[in-house]
């Protein structure tokens, strides 16, 4: 046996018996967790009737004259996981307020235009539901609320116009009452564990992406497709942890304020699988003993701390998944002196796995001690994905809510303009689940038939016979309580979730109850018909597919692409990065896997063009390469194929004693780099071809 050989077969020993993780296959007791999720289910009940009794004891205390609106607001606000309460009370506050302000402005620009007021508020919830899909998380629930707010308060102020402004400072304090309520029950009730739960699922993401690169190498890249599946896999988890960052940061005001820091820990995790493609691409196109050789030429670069990390993914040491360590690992790998083309490559590529690492890892630092954490570079802002969802969404508000105007319009009914706010309310918030929102439209329908039924009887069986608030509370609490219990638990979320929400409403709580049996009627009427209306809207509009979605994403990141390439739009490696990434987080769950490893391939041949671009400009190549801009921009795979070879002839012959022989090797990489992506995946490249 040579040497090399020697070398190859004792790394791969060393590395499988690194990354064999012992498995734990003890059974988890089911009735400790039945137990612990009643629990949990109960005390979230428990909350709720309490934030809920709170609001409208200061709604009467104060003697609103809609006190169901602080309780309703309470409601929406208190949320079974803590972030999501927190961060969502301070948005719903700005969205609010928002919505009150533009009520009063176009009422005063449409003092006497009924026609003309009515079509500016079809405008401003359109408006504000495009907004609501391009934001994400609590950001679009702002926008979303500040369009339906102007109708809440249009309900009441079309009648007389008047008294807009008082109408609105009003309703405006009502919801504030409730959100502060529900916010104080929840911070003093419950410290939260959304940044835990973040710290362990970055945790095990950077284990086994780091674990997913000690495989790579160690098998050469000989896994057949177990890689693919891996990689594609930790991407779809990597872009989850978007709405997790969100719910730690609403737990935590300093992860609040340092927020960018867990953004470039989860762009970082998708920089490591760009990396870990590049490496298994490469060493897959290479012969089985050279691809060992290289491997394990890059193995030596990477600390055996850092190696022996990916043996587990619990009880991972500070030292190992530090960014400073894994910083010096990228700083072996780029520094490694070789004129070895597949060297090369593949070190250049696990550097990217290791700096993405690093970033990552500062994220997992700032959840688990913040000091030693450090601040990316300035964020680039946010990026849209894709406009045409929200365009769709906007017009089903506009015909949705439009239609139900109309009906009121010529019915002259009554209780119309109630209708118009729970359809506005209905598509408004349901618009985004694409797919799902015509299934949660129903359910919502059913739970509110749930609650128009339970209102009743709370209402005219059991108030009339009790006076005073605390039998008042007493008696709301001890429905209000197994509702929100129940609509803790996700199957039957879809519908108990609107029950506690449109249970208040119903009952229309005021300082002096009245038992009406007709208006009761007409009330719940009215919000039924609202509701069946929202969710008619959305199954006549549907919404674009998922498969629409995600070919979309596809096929506009190939279009910038093309348009880098040709030199169109000059993006940085940030921009370009944050592009594609924004575009990984906006796929659907229902992607196919293979369409989430097209979009990872556009990343890393971007980021590569991006190099060439540079080192041509300083001068480092000494060789022509907009022939490869232009067959890669054209996809004409056959002749960049050919360009490719040429250039990289071109740049073989300069002499060694050329200044830029560093530079050299590192165009070579790029080129092959971009040759074996394109390869790769050469069905999707030629079927966009120009």
């Amino acid at each position: 046996m040579g040497d090399g050989q020697r070398t190859v077969g004792i790394s791969r020993k060393l590395i499988s018996s690194m990354t064999d993780t012992p498995s734990d296959n003890r059974p988890q007791g089911r009735a400790e967790d039945c137990v612990a999720k009643a629990l949990s289910a109960s005390l979230y009940g428990m909350r709720l009737a309490t934030a809920v009794s709170l609001a409208l004891f200061i709604a009467f205390y104060l003697q609103l004259d809609n006190p169901s609106w602080a309780g309703t607001s309470a409601a929406i606000v208190c949320q079974p996981i803590v972030g999501s309460s927190l961060l969502k009370g301070v948005f719903r506050m700005i969205g609010t307020a928002v919505g009150a302000v533009a009520a009063v402005l176009l009422t005063a620009v449409f003092p006497q235009d009924r026609a003309g007021f009515l079509f500016a508020m079809l405008v401003w919830a359109s408006l504000c539901s495009f907004v609501s899909t391009l934001l994400r998380n609590f950001a679009a629930y702002a926008a979303m609320l500040a369009g339906y707010t102007l109708i809440i308060i249009a309900s009441t102020s079309i009648p007389a116009s008047e008294q807009v402004f008082e109408i609105a400072v009003s309703r405006a304090s009502e919801i504030c009452i409730g959100i502060v309520c529900a916010t104080l029950v929840i911070a003093l009730t419950d410290l939260g564990s959304s940044p835990r739960r973040l710290s362990e699922l970055l945790a095990q993401l950077i284990a086994e992406t780091g674990r997913h690169l000690a495989d790579l190498l160690a098998m050469g890249g000989f896994q057949e497709e177990k890689g693919s599946e891996v990689r594609r896999a930790l991407i779809a988890r990597t872009a989850a942890l978007d709405p997790v960052i969100d719910q730690a940061a609403g737990e935590a005001p300093e992860l609040l304020q340092r927020r960018s820091v867990l953004r470039a820990a989860m762009n970082g995790l998708f920089a490591a699988l760009s990396g870990t493609r590049i490496v298994e691409t490469h060493l897959r196109s290479l012969p089985e003993a050279d691809a060992y050789r290289t491997a394990s030429i890059v193995l030596d670069c990477l600390s055996p701390d850092w190696l022996a990390v990916q043996r587990k993914a619990s009880a991972l040491p500070q030292t190992a998944l530090s960014r400073d360590g894994n910083l010096r690992i990228v700083r072996n790998l780029v520094g490694l002196k070789t004129n070895d083309l597949s060297v090369r490559l593949t070190a250049d590529g696990a550097a990217d796995v290791a700096s993405g690492l690093a970033a990552a890892a500062n994220g997992l630092a700032l959840l688990n001690d913040p000091a030693n954490a450090r601040n990316p570079p300035r964020s680039l802002g946010t990026f849209v994905a894709d406009y045409l969802p929200a365009l769709v969404n906007a017009l089903r508000v506009f015909c949705g809510v439009g239609a139900t105007v109309m009906f009121w319009i010529f019915t002259q009914w009554p209780n119309g303009l109630q209708a118009v706010v729970f359809a506005a309310v209905t598509i408004m918030i349901f618009s985004p689940m694409q797919e799902k929102s015509g299934k949660a439209a129903l359910g919502q329908g059913i739970g509110t038939g749930i609650a128009a039924i339970l209102a009743a009887v709370i209402k005219f069986a059991f108030l009339p016979d009790h006076e005073g608030f605390l039998a008042f509370s007493l008696i709301i609490a001890t429905a209000l309580a197994p509702l929100g219990a129940v609509a803790s638990l996700p199957l039957l979320a879809p519908y108990f979730t609107s029950a506690t929400l449109n249970l208040v409403p119903l009952l229309s709580p005021t300082n002096e109850m009245t038992y009406d049996a007709s208006a009761f009627f007409n009330s719940a009427l009215g919000l039924l018909s609202g509701c069946a209306a929202g969710g008619l809207a959305l199954l006549l509009i549907p919404p674009v597919s998922a498969q629409i979605r995600s070919q979309r994403l596809v096929d506009l990141s190939i279009r910038d692409l093309r348009r880098l390439a040709v030199g169109r739009r000059r993006w940085t490696l940030p921009q370009w990065q944050s592009r594609i990434y924004g575009r990984l987080i906006a796929l659907p769950e229902e992607a196919e896997p293979v369409q989430r490893s097209y979009l990872v391939t556009v990343l890393s041949v971007g980021l590569q063009v991006i190099r060439l671009q540079r080192l041509s400009r300083r001068g480092r190549i000494g060789a022509e390469i907009s022939d490869v801009q232009e067959s890669l921009a054209a996809g004409d795979l056959s002749k960049l194929r050919v360009v490719l070879d040429v250039v990289d002839r071109e740049i073989v012959s300069i002499p060694d004693t050329w200044q830029g022989a560093r530079g050299r090797v590192r165009a070579r990489s790029a080129l092959r780099a971009i040759g074996e992506a394109v390869n790769r995946h050469s069905e999707y490249f030629e079927s966009h071809s120009a």
